[in-house]
């Protein structure tokens, strides 16, 4: 169950980093004419950027196939994508197939684009262990808690889901998400409907 709950947490998790997509990062360190110095580390950071986007258009054009009219990432990666759709693609029972048939495109953002998080106040610190409680008691028994700082693990494997942990997934992300912003639980959509 350990690959099936990294995977869930996985799809859950990483569709929401997908979709939200809104954190802006700094660009990388350019080079001054008085030393040179930087130049060689800007050029090299600049190829890991490039390699980095051509991935995530590549991720793009593989969820367009699947059904999902995902636009092409901007010159950082990211994809801009309406409050509006990111909620109809939470709800598609389509979403944790199609993340595994693109999973191959997937990598993990370079150091030159991260942004610098700021720490966690301890009331969100207390939000995000909320959530994962929240998510265990509605059907994600190994949904993880969050670290000290309020962050989920990094080291997430891969793995199918059936139909039913798909739902569960879904669901259990409907009910807890107004949880991660100190809001009470909600009811999942009733509309929602899964194929199994």
């Amino acid at each position: 169950m350990t690959g099936k709950r990294a995977a869930i947490v996985a799809a859950g998790i990483t569709l929401s980093l997908f979709l939200a997509s809104c954190g802006e990062a700094d660009e990388p360190a350019v080079a001054t004419a008085a030393t040179g110095g930087p130049a060689a580390s800007a050029s090299a950071a600049g190829g890991v950027v490039a390699a980095y986007v051509a991935m995530r258009r590549k991720w793009a054009a593989c969820m367009r196939e699947q059904g999902f009219d995902w636009p092409d990432p901007d010159a950082k990666g990211q994809f801009t994508i309406s409050a509006d759709t990111n909620r109809k693609w939470k709800a598609d029972p389509r979403v944790g197939a199609a993340h595994e048939a693109c999973k191959q495109f997937q990598t993990e953002v370079p150091a030159e684009l991260e942004p610098e998080l700021e720490p966690l106040t301890p009331e969100q610190i207390g939000w995000a262990r909320d959530y994962a409680k929240c998510m265990r008691e509605n059907g994600m028994p190994d949904w993880p808690d969050p670290d000290v700082n309020g962050r989920m693990p990094q080291d997430q494997g891969g793995g199918e889901l059936t139909p039913q942990e798909q739902a569960a997934n879904i669901r259990a992300l409907q009910i807890c998400e107004p949880v991660t912003q100190g809001r009470p639980k909600t009811t999942p959509d009733p509309n929602a409907t899964y194929q199994g």
